[in-house]
């Protein structure tokens, strides 16, 4: 019975493996030259340019609307700071760029496509989307 006793005991530690304090792999954003700047979309029937679209930077992805940007690198660092999962993977070739970013359980996929030097399209299930360079 002590020889189970003591088994027992051994094995119930305190397991923290199911919360990582953030393993990830990579926590860094890192655009492609050839796409860094800023694009604002382009209204498909009307050619018009609106201020919504995406800025990327050397080292940070931002959600821009109506010149007010959301950029992905700070959530990173306050997860890196804390207990809770972050991820980031992409995919960089000569003329497309994919980014996924998870934060806890959500995952958020992006997808560009080089049409020009100032000119790229987002790939989304419900339809191409066209951003032209600021």
């Amino acid at each position: 019975y002590l020889f189970l006793a003591i088994t027992i005991i051994s094995c119930g530690g305190d397991d923290d493996s199911g919360n990582t304090n953030n393993n990830s792999s990579n926590l860094t954003i890192n655009p492609p030259s050839w796409i860094q700047g800023v694009y604002y979309q382009v209204f498909p029937t009307t050619g018009d340019v609106i201020p919504i679209g995406y800025e990327f930077k050397s080292d940070d992805f931002c959600s821009v609307a109506e010149n007010t940007a959301s950029c992905t690198k700070e959530q990173l660092e306050l997860y890196a700071s804390n207990p809770l999962f972050a991820d980031v993977y992409e995919e960089i070739d000569n003329d497309r760029y994919f980014l996924e970013i998870t934060l806890q359980n959500f995952t958020t996929t992006y997808e560009f496509l080089k049409v020009s030097s100032t000119s790229i399209k987002e790939i989304l299930p419900s339809g191409d989307v066209t951003y032209i360079l600021q």
